[in-house]
């Protein structure tokens, strides 16, 4: 083996010591080492996109570098994101971020209905929980959408997408939720995106759908929906590449095709809910809150 530590009778030979040492050098030498043949760089120099004073190790693929931000500023979290200033946690559960119906105040969403569909605010008359309550209404075929416009995501980066959803009654519906994600009332397209979603025509389970600017994809958790409130998680993994999807604690559904890694989303679609009917019957989705963790690709900083 050449990356185990070394002891006091381990044979010298290069290749086990360029896996078992930190080596410090100027940014543009450390970009074009063999990763394959090495562990941990330090960096002593900017170059090649690698930062002065960091500490980078090589992913185990051997074909990138992970940067472990500089703690020298005050160490703990308020240094990594020093270290980090294109990462973003944008946490939209925030009484004003689950506020909708009043059109004369500040709209923190963009909304977009057709048909019957309608948005408006609910307040659980149990738990005083607050959401946005989406409806589609008594038309068939009607939709409600709501997206967040936020600085764009770049899609070569890891990202996290988290919401909290409640579907109120769980035949003839269909929706979406996730980053970047088609309207419901509109056509799958090749758009990059990550997008949990449920169409009881097809069956009634959730589902994950991924495109890459080129292709789009869904692939079967075998979760079945439920109307209880449930947590949805995106975990985006552009490295392997590979989109997991869990709902709940349910098992993680791993796709590997058709899983963005370039790109990044438009100004009006980060984060977006979507849902539409197929009877003559409301089918209300509750949005009751939604996170997202990513690397913004916006030149803002």
């Amino acid at each position: 083996m050449t990356n185990e530590p070394i002891w006091n009778v381990t044979v010298h030979s290069d290749s086990r010591m360029n896996r078992m040492t930190n080596i410090p050098n100027t940014g543009t030498i450390l970009a074009g080492l063999d990763k394959t043949k090495h562990g941990i760089f330090i960096c002593t120099a900017d170059g090649s996109g690698l930062v002065k004073d960091n500490l980078y190790f090589c992913n185990a693929a051997g074909d990138a570098l992970i940067r472990v931000a500089n703690s020298a500023l005050g160490g703990g979290l308020v240094s990594t994101f020093q270290g980090e200033p294109k990462y973003l946690d944008l946490s939209l559960t925030k009484t004003t971020d689950l506020y909708e119906a009043n059109w004369s105040s500040p709209v923190y969403w963009i909304r977009a209905v057709t048909s019957t569909g309608s948005v408006e605010n609910k307040t659980d008359g149990t738990t005083g929980e607050r959401s946005i309550r989406l409806r589609p209404n008594a038309t068939s075929g009607s939709g409600a959408t709501i997206s967040y416009p936020h600085l764009k995501l770049d899609f070569s980066q890891a990202a996290s997408y988290q919401a909290k959803l409640q579907i109120e009654t769980g035949t003839n519906i269909a929706l979406h939720s996730g980053i970047a994600c088609d309207d419901v009332t509109s056509v799958d397209t090749n758009t990059r995106k990550l997008q949990a979603e449920v169409c009881t025509v097809t069956n009634n389970n959730w589902w994950l759908r991924t495109a890459n600017g080129s292709a789009h994809t869904a692939s079967d958790t075998g979760i079945a929906i439920t109307a209880n409130r449930v947590a949805i998680r995106i975990n985006h993994l552009p490295s392997v590449p590979e989109a997991d999807l869990q709902v709940d604690a349910g098992t993680l559904l791993q796709k590997t095709s058709n899983i963005p890694i370039s790109g990044a989303t438009a100004d009006a679609n980060l984060i977006k809910h979507s849902v539409k009917n197929s009877t003559a019957a409301d089918r209300p989705l509750l949005v009751y809150g939604s996170r997202l963790s990513y690397t913004v690709s916006d030149n803002w900083v």
